[in-house]
């Protein structure tokens, strides 16, 4: 899926685009580009997430290898979203891992952020009550490394539901890919983990990347 002439000539990027590794998203100049973004969501999350991205940027204990994450961009007339995509900074020499202990070491961190920054469900945000929280449902293929090897997430696709199914879904994602074998599911052999990956099969036939 390309971004037409509007959306680029919106967010001010070349008309040349390059895919990003597994995911529907591409690289126009300095801005990743991802289609199917809801306006209303991005309105309240866009917002989250570039404070989010900056408190951590500026944390006095950072450590270089940390986890960062990208901060969203706006086109150039204020809209957050145009014809359903939506923009966030692209770092040169920045490249998706197909590591998925990596991949969910990120998401880890990222989720034990997001459950402090938003510990009530946002009325935007369908999805399960109380026992869920904000997750990444496209982990997978989102988390880039830089040429030192620290971790930036990118484009945060946001649902309510525990930091467990979001791993699930990441694990499943990766296996589809061919990034990880089909063995790797085995690891999750109790009932409960059993029943999140079936949970998030189903979340992922309806709800594809």
């Amino acid at each position: 899926m390309t971004p037409s002439a509007h959306v680029l000539d919106l967010f001010a990027v070349p008309g040349a685009v390059t895919s990003l590794g597994d995911g529907p998203g591409v690289v126009a100049g300095d801005l990743l580009l991802t289609p199917g973004r809801d306006p209303a969501v991005q309105a309240w999350l866009a917002p989250l997430v570039a404070r989010l991205a900056v408190t951590m940027d500026s944390r006095p204990d950072r450590r270089r290898l940390d986890l960062r994450v990208a901060v969203p961009v706006p086109a150039r007339d204020g809209s957050l979203v145009v014809e359903g995509w939506a923009a966030s900074r692209h770092e040169p020499g920045t490249v998706p891992t197909r590591d998925l202990d990596v991949t969910l070491a990120a998401g880890r961190v990222l989720h034990a952020e997001l459950a402090s920054w938003v510990p009530t469900r946002p009325a935007q945000l369908p999805g399960e009550g109380a026992a869920g929280q904000l997750v990444h449902t496209t982990l997978f293929g989102k988390v880039l490394l830089d040429p030192c090897g620290a971790p930036l997430v990118v484009d945060i696709t946001p649902a309510w539901r525990p930091a467990p199914w979001a791993e699930a879904l990441c694990v499943l994602d990766a296996v589809a890919a061919g990034a990880a074998p089909a063995s790797v599911l085995t690891r999750w052999s109790t009932d409960s983990e059993r029943a999140l990956l079936r949970e998030a099969q189903e979340f992922r036939r309806v709800s594809p990347r």
